[in-house]
């Protein structure tokens, strides 16, 4: 008799710890019905910042009339948990709201990082083509001037690598870095509230930064405009990149305080895009050094220019930025005597005691 009750008691015990405390259930095929917290950790947005995007983008998305078609909402949710994440493509079916196939995976990414890139980007990473646009980026209160001392800055310049998977034999050499890996030489350009202003994801990790600058579209702007109307503002970068009547290097060798506060303010200024590179990398995980992008390089390229995309896109909305440690400041650069003149006229104006 005692047995009996022993064994009675234990399965008692089982079902209490095996029962699931539920008021509601949620819908498992509705990726909307998570709570929010864990939606926001999910897909770096929040829910009424992705119905706000799956209006924009579903124009171009695939429409079908087959049971089994995956409704677009879903679709946009399994792109955005894969930048979000950098998980597998099978990860991403098996973790995500439903079961997918990493066939379809692959295919909802394509879908998604095309109509970003081609369709939202030239919505939401715009650099200040006329003197009206840049006077706003210039005058903006707390901007570069005012935070840090350093006159009429557009932006600032910086490289950054993105591993990447081994690409085929004939074409690897263009992407082996300096470092040792196979990645992306992305070219980011921002403000300093860290919105893009642009990117260029086009070159393997062999390619230095200067040549990048020199092959942009944004250079040729800049050339042109200074031809037309002289310097509208300055765009600040490392010394890995040459003095130009539009690019702001550093003095390499200090001769006096003027300069050093040059230098100084010059790097507080630039410090932006450095940080903002280190942002989007912890914001979507498919760019972290950890993981890389285990595509071919091409579609790399376009993954990140639709993760930059929507980071400018989290701007609009205020999603609060991860915080990330501080990096130091890089070395300085010099050369070319008439632009040194130029670089001299900004350090007596506003850098001289």
């Amino acid at each position: 008799m005692s047995l009996l009750v022993n064994t009675l008691a234990i399965r008692h015990d089982r079902r209490n710890m095996l029962r699931i405390q539920r008021r509601t259930l949620r819908d498992s095929t509705d990726p909307f019905s998570i709570p929010e917290p864990r939606f926001l950790e999910l897909f770096r947005f929040s829910r009424t910042a992705v119905r706000a995007l799956l209006v924009e983008i579903e124009p171009f998305m695939d429409t079908a009339v087959r049971n089994t078609f995956i409704p677009n909402s879903i679709r946009l949710c399994v792109a955005l948990h894969y930048y979000a994440t950098g998980s597998f493509l099978r990860d991403v079916g098996q973790d995500f709201v439903c079961p997918i196939s990493k066939t379809m995976v692959s295919h909802i990414v394509h879908q998604i990082t095309e109509i970003l890139q081609n369709h939202m980007a030239q919505r939401y990473i715009i650099f200040p083509t006329t003197l009206e646009q840049q006077n706003i980026v210039k005058q903006r209160p707390v901007k570069f001037f005012t935070a840090t001392g350093f006159p009429d800055i557009l932006g600032a310049i910086d490289c950054t690598h993105v591993k990447i998977k081994k690409p085929p034999q004939a074409v690897e050499h263009c992407y082996i870095n300096r470092k040792g890996y196979f990645s992306k030489n992305v070219q980011l350009v921002c403000d300093f509230d860290l919105n893009f202003l642009a990117c260029f994801a086009r070159y393997g990790g062999s390619t230095h930064d200067a040549y990048i600058w020199e092959s942009s579209t944004l250079k040729s702007h800049m050339l042109n405009e200074y031809t037309a109307n002289g310097s509208t503002g300055w765009l600040l970068v490392d010394s890995g990149y040459p003095l130009q009547p539009w690019l702001m290097t550093p003095f390499r060798n200090v001769e006096s305080i003027s300069q050093q506060s040059y230098n100084d303010s010059h790097a507080r200024a630039r410090n932006c895009v450095e940080r903002l590179n280190r942002v989007l990398k912890k914001i979507f995980g498919c760019l972290s050094q950890d993981r890389g992008l285990m595509v071919n390089d091409s579609f790399a390229g376009s993954i990140i220019n639709a993760c930059c995309t929507l980071h400018n896109i989290r701007k609009i909305y205020n999603f609060p930025l991860p915080e990330v440690d501080p990096l130091e400041n890089s070395p300085h650069g010099d050369n070319g005597s008439l632009l040194n003149i130029l670089r001299n006229t900004i350090l007596r104006n506003h850098f001289c005691s």
